[in-house]
């Protein structure tokens, strides 16, 4: 089954950071950071059924001007150019002065829906937890039974420890991302570092 896979960059990092980082913070923690490699996760999630093939990878993440803070824009700038080089797609979204993010969602949401509607995949697993996803994966299985076909749509999560099941994406299937997992698919290079 071909596999389309959209990861949500902030959502990914601050949900595990919230699942696994030490309290108090400690910066050397791997979870202090976004220190995930996109196409490790991309087949980990992908890898989770024998049957399916990743297809296409598609990462998603605001990014701050340098001028707002340097040592995030620099980061950002060559973990996004190192994943271009793998063939991931990326989207940058610029980051507000109320630090949030602008246009990340919207992007993630259009191209979801524009890759149902050219038939590009047969499952599709968002990589994130953001419930506002919800109404373009019912878009996305109107237009996939207008078309006569079946999609199955999952969303993968970093999952805290302990017995409270966290929502996921409304309409799909939820999949947690365990910690072995994530910790499996961490970036060799620290982008961090000039």
């Amino acid at each position: 089954m071909r596999t389309l896979v959209l990861i949500d960059g902030q959502n990914l990092f601050h949900l595990a950071r919230s699942a696994w980082a030490p309290d108090p913070p400690d910066p050397a923690s791997p979870y202090s950071w976004p220190s995930f490699d996109i196409l490790k996760i991309a087949q980990a999630v992908t890898a989770a059924h024998p049957d399916r093939h990743l297809v296409e990878t598609r990462f998603y993440t605001g990014v701050p001007t340098a001028k707002a803070s340097a040592h995030w824009h620099h980061f950002w700038s060559r973990k996004l150019r190192h994943a271009k080089n793998q063939g991931i797609y990326t989207f940058a979204g610029r980051i507000s002065v109320g630090r949030q993010e602008k246009g990340v969602d919207v992007a993630l949401a259009v191209d979801l829906v524009q890759a149902t509607y050219q038939q590009r995949f047969d499952v599709a697993i968002i990589v994130s937890q953001d419930t506002d996803f919800g109404p373009a994966v019912r878009l996305c299985k109107q237009i996939a039974q207008a078309q006569g076909r079946t999609l199955r749509f999952e969303c993968a999560f970093p999952r805290p420890p302990g017995p409270k099941a966290p929502r996921g994406v409304p309409g799909t299937i939820w999949v947690p991302i365990t910690q072995a997992t994530y910790d499996a698919c961490r970036d060799n290079i620290d982008y961090r570092r000039p």
